[in-house]
């Protein structure tokens, strides 16, 4: 048992082929014909897929036929299992076996695996000298050829025939072996490396949908957020942008894709005064800012802006994400309870001084109420001192609603005759009526039922916005009056008080009713006015209206329930 290396050739053939004899004739027709076959064998192989059906069976068969073979054999090994198709002369189809024991000492097959070396057996005594796999112990080995099948000096397996059927295995007969073993290893081979693609073409189609589902949710949940989210490069390119920024400018986003951010959100023709980006881009900074806009209405919106960069492998900024937010109504928050500080503060501080007011207050409407018992009846002066007692419950009751800011008051609802309050209140303002040289206008409805109401917080109301129309009339070459006309409409009773004045500009108009924001020159108002009016209002269950125009003057519209 050698390699062929190392044996003699055989000289079945002269070295002279001038006369040949029968029998050199015979060999080399069978020499021609066996070529013919390997090369009908190799060019099916090629042509064959190793994963198809049958592919092995076939493979196995003809082996068998082109070696004139009892056995023909292909062992393949993989990393999960060993197979080994085994063909015999005269069955039909060949045999499988898929888990074949190897490692026996002195084994044809190891030694052909674990040596890479051919096998070579042309006598029974050289075949009885190794041991063969169980598989074949029912047959009887005469004589074998074992051949290694290794593709990129990796062992996939081997091929391997026994028992010729007439005479031993020669020389040609090794040679062809080798070819076909050369053609079986490179079949296995792709085989393999198709089988691999398949597998890796799989998973990428794999990773491909779980990329595409992974990208559809960070896009849906991009779209999704109502915070305005869009992301720029290092040109101030908009790379992506969201259907809220989107919406903000009227566009979808692929329209401004592609374009400065500063040319399609804000259409200027440099980078924004204000922007921070450039910070985050070439500063590895995340910044925020605040921006105010002014809305076509004259409202105000107050946007926090900011930027956080994006890297690349290299921890180099290549983009930068930025998120707007409406900070608008939180900043009204944070006024609301600045103002509520400030009113816990007057609290605090009207309480301290209540009692100091209260107390010549008081003094006065005493003295007020003992001149009225000591002056006739019939007398003009009762009149003035009347004045002076109602103004001094008048100035007891702006006390109690400067305390009312800080601390919840109980109303007194009673049955309340509406123009009546209206009147009292007109009565105690006469004196500047007249001082000023305004006229009044008064048309109070004949069928206005009684009200559930507190008498004295609506004087209190219709005094704060008859001294507001006071301030208002304040140009001597205009128009210097006031309507007050008082309707019921529905289920609502509704008082309206009108002046000629020059108007509230619409920027101011919406913050009129904010504790302390007053629209008069400094030292001329609190700003406590109409906040009061708008929470006694709100607290019987009504709404203030209000509409203004520059130039025309300003009309109060009160609201109050019917029953």
């Amino acid at each position: 048992m050698t390699p062929p290396s190392s044996r003699k050739k055989h000289n079945s053939a002269p070295a002279s082929h001038a006369n040949p004899t029968m029998h050199q004739r015979e060999f080399f027709a069978h020499k021609r014909y066996q070529a013919r076959a390997v090369q009908h064998l190799i060019a099916g192989i090629i042509k064959s897929n190793l994963g198809a059906p049958n592919t092995q069976d076939w493979l196995v068969g003809e082996i068998q036929q082109v070696f004139d073979a009892e056995l023909s054999l292909i062992l393949i090994i993989d990393d999960n299992r060993t197979e080994l198709v085994l063909h015999r002369r005269g069955e039909e189809s060949p045999r499988w076996i898929y888990h074949l024991e190897l490692g026996r000492e002195n084994g044809g097959f190891e030694k052909c695996i674990t040596e890479r070396t051919p096998v070579y057996c042309s006598s029974t005594q050289e075949a009885q000298s190794l041991a063969w796999p169980e598989a074949l112990a029912e047959f009887t080995i005469n004589s074998a050829m074992c051949l290694p099948l290794v593709s990129n000096e990796n062992v996939v397996g081997l091929v391997a025939v026994m028992n010729k059927q007439k005479g031993t295995f020669n020389q040609n007969d090794q040679e062809a072996l080798e070819v076909t073993a050369t053609a079986i290893a490179s079949m296995i081979s792709n085989a393999r490396l198709i089988q691999q693609l398949k597998v890796a073409n799989a998973d990428l189609e794999a990773s491909r949908w779980q990329l595409l589902n992974s990208r559809n949710t960070l896009r849906t949940l991009f779209d999704s957020i109502p915070t305005s989210i869009y992301i720029v490069d290092r040109k101030y390119n908009l790379t992506s942008i969201n259907i809220h920024r989107a919406q903000r400018n009227a566009v979808s986003p692929n329209e401004v894709v592609g374009k400065r951010c500063y040319e399609a959100l804000y259409q200027r023709d440099d980078i924004c005064p204000d922007c921070r980006v450039i910070e985050t881009l070439f500063g590895s900074q995340s910044t925020t800012r605040t921006k105010r806009q002014w809305e076509i209405d004259g409202e105000t919106q107050e946007w926090e802006i900011s930027s956080y960069p994006i890297t690349d492998n290299s921890s180099q900024v290549i983009q930068a994400i930025l998120l707007e937010q409406d900070v608008t109504e939180k900043r009204r928050l944070e006024a609301t309870l600045a103002q509520s500080e400030k009113l816990a503060a007057v609290g605090q501080l009207a309480a301290g001084i209540a009692h100091e007011i209260n107390n010549p207050l008081a003094v006065i409407i005493a003295n007020a109420q003992l001149l009225q018992r000591e002056i006739p009846t019939d007398d003009d002066k009762q009149e003035l001192v009347d004045l002076i007692s109602r103004a001094g419950a008048r100035a007891t009751q702006v006390v109690r609603n400067l305390l009312d800011l800080a601390r919840k008051e109980e109303y007194d609802f009673a049955p309340t005759d509406l123009n009546l309050s209206i009147h009292n209140s007109l009565t105690l303002l006469q004196h500047e009526f007249v001082s000023r040289g305004i006229g009044l206008e008064f048309e109070p409805a004949d069928d206005l039922p009684l009200i559930m109401a507190s008498q004295d917080h609506l004087q209190g109301v219709w005094i704060n916005l008859l001294s507001n129309a006071f301030d208002a009339l304040n140009d001597p070459d205009r128009p210097r009056e006031i309507r007050i006309s008082s309707r019921l409409q529905g289920t609502e009773v509704r008082v309206l008080i009108s002046d000629t004045g020059q108007g509230i500009p619409p920027e101011r108009l919406s913050r009129i009713f904010e504790p302390f924001y007053t629209t008069k020159a400094p030292g001329r108002g609190t700003g406590l006015g109409l906040s009061v009016c708008h929470r006694i209002i709100k607290q019987h269950g009504g709404r203030i209206l209000v509409d203004s125009q520059m130039g025309s003057g300003t009309q109060f519209t009160i609201v109050l329930p019917a029953s």
